[in-house]
């Protein structure tokens, strides 16, 4: 995806806010709106991809991102004809994330049917699935898990030859598949700031070594963030937050982390550490709100780059 750095951001999980959050980001010149793939099935949250399709019919210009989808969750023919139809239905606005997903979600998923063994190979191959299925003609595919041979799947993507996929991942090995299969890495919210700045660097190795064309590689960060008067005010405003969000989460420790993950405090604040992440390899940050979202939104607003003005002719 051309072009200089990115800000998107993050759609909210109430339904009666959704269509003016969205058309709002789409006025204060945000580049994208995503939505996430969540494996809980205690609380409350709207399937990413159906609320995907639902903003495609209310905004005109934001791209469409879901972060991520795990694998073995859906089959992948399936899978492809839905991400197709959201491209249809949004004029190729489309982007993909795609993830093994955590160890401990599996249990569930296991007690629910839903195969769990293998989610990397799951993961490769599911990928495979889709872009043969996506390319317009009758598709095959020989794979230890999926093979099959004379398939047209409709309707085709408008995004040619396909939706972007990028990989959500944090581990060496993950990252360095990222870079040999995917067309972006996407590092995820709770994450440690450090932690993804080393994966940064790992993955711009990568991207040497394997001899990609970074131009064509796009890296993103989901970041939650809080625009207020003062540091310690948006972080007073942020540790609540953080303790419903994450208390008790098995991978992620809600005891400080804000100061570990999040950007706050005043706009030119927040707009200088965004910068950083920016001048150190990012393409594009999407930003999540964790308060008050329709009022973080308008002050996220004030982080979004002015368009550049177009050049003077002579008449």
């Amino acid at each position: 995806m051309p072009g200089g750095p990115r800000l998107s951001v993050g759609a909210p999980n109430d339904p009666e806010l959704l269509v003016p959050f969205a058309r709002r980001a789409e006025e204060l010149g945000f580049d994208a709106i995503w939505t996430q793939d969540t494996l809980s099935t205690a609380n409350f949250s709207l399937d990413g991809l159906h609320v995907l399709s639902y903003l495609a019919a209310v905004t005109e210009r934001l791209r469409l991102g879901i972060g991520v989808l795990y694998s073995g969750r859906r089959n992948p023919a399936v899978q492809a004809r839905e991400l197709a139809t959201i491209d249809q239905l949004s004029g190729g606005r489309l982007i993909v994330g795609v993830g093994v997903g955590n160890d401990y979600h599996r249990e569930t998923l296991a007690a629910l049917g839903i195969a769990t063994d293998r989610p990397v190979r799951r993961l490769v191959e599911g990928i495979g699935v889709m872009r043969a299925l996506w390319s317009g003609t009758e598709a095959g595919y020989d794979g230890e898990l999926y093979s099959f041979s004379g398939i047209r799947s409709q309707p085709d993507p408008v995004q040619r030859p396909g939706p972007p996929i990028w990989i959500g991942a944090r581990a060496e090995p993950a990252l360095r598949r990222a870079v040999r299969i995917a067309d972006g890495w996407t590092g995820a919210a709770p994450a440690g700031m450090d932690d993804f700045l080393h994966q940064l660097e790992f993955v711009k190795r990568e991207l040497a070594d394997q001899g990609r064309d970074p131009a064509g590689f796009t890296i993103s960060r989901s970041l939650y963030i809080a625009v207020e008067d003062t540091v310690e005010k948006a972080r007073q405003r942020l540790i609540p937050a953080f303790d419903r969000a994450f208390g008790g989460n098995p991978v992620y420790d809600a005891a400080g982390m804000a100061d570990r993950v999040a950007v706050f405090g005043p706009p030119e604040h927040c707009a200088q550490r965004l910068g950083e992440l920016f001048d150190a390899g990012v393409d594009e940050l999407v930003l999540y709100p964790m308060y008050d979202r329709m009022d973080q939104l308008e002050a996220f607003g004030e982080l979004v780059p002015a368009p550049a003005a177009a050049p003077n002719h002579p008449a």
